[in-house]
């Protein structure tokens, strides 16, 4: 089964997402990221996806900053509290691949407020 939630449904509209990367946090822009580096990024959720990987339950988030975007992967994960559409975070670990992609397998993450919020 796999379920797929956006913000939004305009996908043709400019993405709300933070600038290219939070120097207050110690942040990389995305596009910076290396295979096989460890990096931390920042960014806001796009989309998010659960399915089933290798017949264990995986949370995928697309973080996007200005520069790129990268998936953000959860084993073992159906939902992680905080964690949806428009959520800003910092994730930090190793940068490797997840269906094609440059992804982050169980990050380290923390949450941000968002504008809204603060």
């Amino acid at each position: 089964m796999k379920i797929r939630r956006h913000k939004g449904e305009d996908e043709g509209a400019a993405p709300d997402v933070p600038e290219a990367a939070d120097p207050s946090v110690g942040a990389i822009p995305i596009a910076e990221v290396q295979w096989r580096q460890r990096a931390k990024v920042a960014g806001r959720v796009r989309s998010i996806e659960v399915q089933p990987w290798a017949g264990v339950p995986t949370l995928k988030a697309t973080l996007v900053d200005g520069t790129g975007g990268l998936s953000v992967v959860f084993l073992g994960r159906r939902e992680v509290a905080g964690i949806g559409p428009g959520t800003r975070m910092v994730a930090e670990g190793m940068v490797g691949d997840h269906g094609g992609r440059l992804a982050m397998l169980n990050p380290d993450y923390v949450l941000l407020a968002s504008a809204q919020e603060a």
